[in-house]
Parts: structure tokens; C-alpha cells; sequence
């Protein structure tokens, strides 16, 4: 503003001009200006941001100090291995810098020393839905079977009714809302129940799409995603992802597994790929390799068999 005055201000000969008038006039409307923005900005959030931003150095001071601590009780737990509240601050330390296959690993072991430690057992829990939910299934599934016989905690079954949808797992949704239902300390029952009879309406819908058989010459770990798609069309109509285990092993495709759930209808003539990745997710940001590819042309002539596949 003050060059665009200079610059207003000049006259023919280069020489500066007083223009009073147009200097007050251009002043009082920044005057107003600087009024309005005042209106829209709360000083008294000052003291709000100040004490943000020291919480945040506060916890990236914390979180290098405990990188730093890390090595040295690893030093200190190679000669005292039975340390379980050692094991346990180590599980907390991986688990801050999300290092959750470590803090698992450390979990595993504290809860080893100390079986009957419930808080414990619930850290470790949550440690290894973060590590990866698909990846950890059984285990998760495991403990939380054991936490919830020990403690009765109505939150426990909600969390595992929570984990058994995202993992996909009908049987044990239906068996954890058989017990949440019977808990004396939840409520809202109906609403439950009605759950309950949905899902055991939708797990008898379930239509066979392809029953395969499949054997792996090469050893694998990590998982097996098999595709359905129309052939020049990049999106897929059903994927089935399977967590290997051995390198033979059946896989039935079902109405379940359809990209689009209201779209359940089967081309004639489309393409089945086997893609490996040993991460659980299906993303763009996942890194998958094909195995294995084949066109099947006349979908009505295998529909009904047993589809063997190797590669």
C-alpha cells in the first residue's frame, strides 16, 4: 500500500506531492480493514495454539527419548530375561513408535512370564489389531477368548464383535452376539437380537460361484488374492483373498465375495488371476505379483466341477 501511495503520489517532474486528502482517505480505509479482520480472529485462542504446540514437542521429545531408552533395555533384557515388567515396558516403548511386529514380539513374551495379567493381555490385544488384523486373526481371536473368560468385560465382547466384522468372520459374529445378548450388563438388546437374525439370514444366501482347487510348486508366505474379471475390463467382479498356509488348499468363491454386493451376475467368459503379497490388504499402495493367469470361455461347463489349478 504505502508504494502504491508513492506511486499515486508522483507528478510530471518526478516530484512527490502532499496529498493529504487521498493519504487520509486511503489510511482510513485500512483502518477499517484491519477493524473487520479483528472481528474474525480470537485473540484468546493464542494461549490454545501455545499450549498445542507445546504438547506436541512435548511428545516429540518423548518419542526420541524413548527410541534412545529402546536398545538399552534390550541390553538389559538379554541378561534378565524373566523380567516381566521389563518385557512389558518394552512392548509400550515398540507399540509408541509403531513398531508393532517388535512390540508384539515383546507382548508375547511378558504375557509368557505372566498369564493372568489381564491389563497386559488387553495391550497385547490391541498391539496385534494394529499390526494387522487379517494377519493376526487367530491369535487376536485367541486372547480375546481368554481375556473375555477371565474378566466378563462387556466392552471386551463389543471389540470383538467389532473385530469379527472386519475380518469378515460370520461364525464368530453370530457366536459373540449370542453372548453379548446373554450378558447381564449390556444393553439395548433388541437391537442386538436383530443383528443376530440378519446375519443368519444373509450366511444361508450365500451362492457358490467357483470351487477350486489350487497347489503351489513355489513356497510362499503372506497371501493369495484370486480375481474374477471380464477380459479388458480393470475392474475385478469378485476377489477372495487367502492367507497361505500350505501350498495346496481349496477356495470357493461364493455371492459374498462380489465387488458390488447388488451385482451378483456371472459373465460367461472372463479371466481368473492369482496375484501374491505378503501384506493383507488389497490397495494401490500394495505391491501385488501375478502367478498366475487363465481364461475360462465357457463358465456353464465348469461351474459345477471342481476347478484344479496349479502353478
Amino acid at each position: 500500500m504505502y508504494l502504491f501511495i508513492l506511486f499515486k503520489s508522483r507528478n510530471v517532474d518526478g516530484q512527490f506531492t502532499s496529498r493529504k486528502l487521498y493519504l487520509f482517505i486511503v489510511l482510513f480505509l485500512s483502518a477499517i480493514t484491519v477493524y473487520i479482520f479483528s472481528l474474525s480472529y480470537d485473540l484468546s485462542n493464542t494461549a490454545d495454539y501455545k499450549q498445542i504446540h507445546s504438547k506436541n514437542m512435548s511428545v516429540r521429545n518423548n518419542i526420541k527419548t524413548i527410541r534412545e531408552n529402546v536398545p538399552k533395555l534390550e541390553s538389559r533384557l538379554l541378561n534378565s530375561s524373566d523380567d516381566f515388567n521389563g518385557w512389558l515396558m518394552l512392548g509400550k516403548s515398540y507399540s509408541i513408535l509403531k513398531n508393532y511386529q517388535k512390540a508384539s514380539k515383546a507382548y508375547q513374551i511378558a504375557i509368557n512370564l505372566r498369564p493372568d495379567n489381564m491389563d497386559a493381555l488387553r495391550e497385547y490385544i490391541l498391539v496385534l489389531r494394529s499390526d494387522g488384523e487379517i494377519v493376526n486373526k487367530d491369535l487376536i481371536e485367541k486372547y480375546f477368548v481368554i481375556y473375555i473368560d477371565k474378566t466378563n468385560e462387556p466392552q471386551a465382547l463389543l471389540d470383538l464383535l467389532s473385530f469379527s466384522f472386519n475380518v469378515n468372520d460370520n461364525v464368530l459374529a453370530q457366536n459373540t452376539l449370542n453372548e453379548i445378548i446373554q450378558h447381564p450388563n449390556i444393553a439395548n438388546k433388541n437391537e442386538y437380537k436383530k443383528l443376530l437374525a440378519n446375519l443368519k439370514d444373509s450366511s444361508g444366501l450365500s451362492q457358490t460361484i467357483l470351487d477350486l482347487s489350487v497347489t503351489s510348486r513355489d513356497k510362499y508366505e503372506g497371501y493369495f488374492f484370486m480375481i474374477l474379471k471380464e477380459k479388458n475390463i480393470n475392474q475385478p467382479f469378485a476377489i477372495k483373498r487367502v492367507k497361505i498356509s500350505s501350498a495346496n488348499f481349496n477356495v470357493k468363491f461364493t455371492s459374498n465375495d462380489f465387488m458390488v454386493k447388488e451385482n451378483t451376475n456371472i459373465p460367461n467368459d472372463f479371466e481368473f488371476i492369482i496375484k501374491h503379497s505378503k501384506n493383507d490388504r488389497f490397495s494401490s499402495d500394495v505391491n501385488l505379483i501375478e502367478v498366475f493367469r487363465m481364461n475360462i470361455s465357457d463358465y456353464n461347463s465348469v461351474k459345477k466341477e471342481i476347478l484344479r489349478v496349479t502353478f
